[in-house]
């Protein structure tokens, strides 16, 4: 009998033949079924999950160690965990389940909870098995399946059943290349959705990507509705059943004390006439006020807390800064909307998924002077007039009032708002290249460099930090003389000058000199991969970067040879280098500029084009001679 017992747990293995015999550990199955009850405007919604897996080898022993998520969302029950030992027929129960909370470390607060515990006797050829249900106490959270995960699945299954008087809705992504098989059952008065697949491969992400989401085939299912006395009742049939929770949601926030806001706002504005520079005053007071710390508690993860409480902690997450936005702009009179947004981890529309998995943020849009703002206050760098780069593109959900909404796209910023202009003089001593340079940092690439050197820099010395961030000339490079200017002003470039000692650089053949002026070699390591790449190339934001370096020429010498201008255009990226030469001082103008936030796989050939130019264009050296 017990034979039998583990013949059975075995069939997915001797059902899809697929040969993943070279993987390490691989999912036989993964199945989950939702089954939805609704009892007088109550829903009941329980998940059941069942897991299998096997170890084709030993050397990922460490997926042994399983973690199931749940919050005050969500509830665990019922798990039943074992591990087969198919050579001895042994069945090894786990015996140890823990309880942990995810995060409470003053930075990111979340009521979110694991179990956690470790499959035993796991080895080579040994079979896991994880069953448990999972209660769904809130209709609006049914989720996504994931038909694809990081290793190989021999089956993966998703059902889902529901009375007839409820009405499900689905959309699934990322499965025109998979076999993906769907049928619908009904049986007296209950219908199942069931949706399956079989040997499909794993999935990994690589460098520069987007979002797992963008590539991984999987599904979102949610309520639509359901029929009560021959009356339509919307849970989240469209957009404006979403908005019309959210606003649900929005009418829990504390407005007590709000006195005390209105009062700061004042404050603020007091000086100022125009509403561009009331707005901006008061979004600069924000960052620079509230420290921002991310919650996810329960509701307190979706409904914002009162501003007047914000305002005396002096602390807040995403809804919580834009909600003290919220209120200081439109007690002073400016037009402002609490915002919902996707971050671009999430690439999804309301329109197409009018549920909470589309957004995962929340900031202010305001109007000045027929201007559409987004504010977000969360990226303590970004200047007032641009969103932060991680919402570009994005639809954004303005709650206009209790009953009206607009979705509105956040554009991308164009790249001459992210401008860096560097400025370079250098000069030959004794074979030694002494630089000076000064670079104006704007946008999205002056948010870049603070973020970084304030949160990385840690214990380098600023010529330790200089060195890694902008890899200037060879591994010799010694800066001295560092300075910053405006680092804390965000309307003006960020100013980083410096002197720059280059050794072994310069190349002395003969009575040749060879010299390069290309000491920042941009974009030279954004080569892709075509061979084993598969996704397509993230990109954070658009820019644009402008060279002027001047050389001069060592006394006793002369300009020999001088590359010849070099250029790609495209309407995506592209650059142009050139020299001139005036008495003793040779001019190198160089401009590169990207263009669009991504590279899609049909386009690597024609970016390796782009890059293959601009490294040969990196490499053309001047020549010195002597004079006769």
């Amino acid at each position: 009998m017990k034979k039998l017992f583990i013949l059975l747990l075995l069939v997915p293995i001797l059902n899809w033949s697929q040969d993943f015999s070279d993987e390490d550990y691989i999912y036989l199955k993964r199945y989950e079924h939702i089954e939805i009850k609704l009892n007088k405007d109550q829903f009941d919604i329980t998940k059941n999950v069942s897991e299998q897996a096997e170890y084709l080898t030993a050397r990922k022993l460490y997926f042994a160690n399983e973690a199931m998520h749940f919050d005050s969302f969500r509830s665990i029950e019922d798990i039943e965990a074992f591990t087969l030992i198919p050579e001895t027929n042994k069945k090894i129960k786990v015996d140890y389940i823990e309880t942990k909370r995810e995060f409470d470390n003053g930075v990111f607060y979340s009521d979110q909870e694991s179990k956690i515990f470790t499959f035993p006797a796991v080895t080579k050829g040994a079979v896991t098995q994880l069953n448990y249900k999972e209660i769904i106490k809130d209709p609006h959270f049914l989720g996504l399946f994931r038909f694809g995960t990081f290793v190989p699945t021999k089956s993966a299954q998703l059902s889902i059943e529901f009375p007839s008087n409820v009405t499900i809705g689905h959309i699934d992504f990322n499965t025109q290349h998979i076999d993906l098989d769907f049928k619908k059952e009904t049986k007296g008065k209950k219908t199942t959705y069931t949706w399956t697949v079989n040997n499909i491969d794993g999935y990994q992400g690589e460098e520069d990507s987007e979002a797992v989401l963008y590539y991984l085939p999987h599904i979102i299912v949610y309520i639509k509705s359901y029929e009560k006395n021959g009356k339509t009742i919307n849970v989240l049939n469209d957009v404006s059943d979403l908005y019309k929770w959210y606003t649900s949601l929005v009418d829990q926030i504390d407005d007590d004390a709000l006195d005390r806001v209105y009062k700061i706002a004042d404050d603020i504005v007091a000086p100022l006439e125009t509403d561009r520079e009331k707005a901006e005053a008061i979004f600069n007071w924000v960052q620079n006020n509230i420290t921002y710390v991310a919650f996810e508690d329960g509701l307190g993860g979706f409904v914002p807390r009162g501003a007047a409480s914000v305002c005396d902690k002096r602390y807040g997450d995403c809804k919580d800064m834009a909600n003290l936005l919220y209120e200081m702009l439109n007690h002073v009179g400016i037009t402002s909307y609490r915002t919902w947004i996707g971050t671009r981890n999430r690439n999804y529309s309301y329109f197409e998924v009018p549920t909470p998995m589309v957004d995962n943020h929340m900031i202010t849009t305001t109007i000045v002077e027929n201007d559409t703002i987004f504010l977000d206050a969360t990226d303590s760098y970004v200047p007032f007039g641009m969103p932060s780069a991680f919402t570009q593109t994005k639809e954004a959900l303005l709650g206009i009032d209790n009953d009206n909404f607009r979705v509105v796209k956040v554009p991308a910023q164009e790249p001459e708002k992210n401008l860096t202009t560097v400025t370079t003089h250098m000069q030959l001593d004794n074979m030694r290249v002494k630089v000076s340079e000064k670079r104006a940092l704007t946008g999205y690439d002056k948010v870049e460099f603070i973020s970084e050197y304030t949160y990385n820099k840690d214990t380098k010395t600023e010529e330790e930090y200089l060195n890694t961030t902008l890899a200037l000339g060879n591994n010799k490079t010694k800066y001295n003389n560092i300075t910053k200017s405006n680092f804390d002003n965000k309307n003006t470039p960020l100013e980083l000058a410096y002197d720059l000692d280059i050794d072994s650089y310069a190349k002395s053949i003969g009575d040749k000199i060879y010299i390069n002026l290309n000491i920042d070699r941009t974009l030279s390591k954004s080569n892709i991969d075509t061979k084993d790449r598969k996704y397509s190339k993230k990109i954070d934001y658009k820019f644009q970067k402008a060279y002027t370096s001047t050389f001069k020429i060592p006394e006793g010498y002369t300009a020999s040879y001088i590359p010849k201008e070099a250029s790609f255009e495209d309407p995506q990226y592209g650059f142009d280098i050139s020299y001139q030469v005036k008495d003793d001082i040779i001019t190198q103008t160089k401009t590169i500029y990207v263009n669009t936030l991504s590279i899609k796989n049909e386009g690597f050939d024609q970016w390796n084009g782009f890059i293959k130019s601009l490294i040969k264009a990196y490499k053309k050296s001047i020549i010195l001679e002597q004079k006769q």
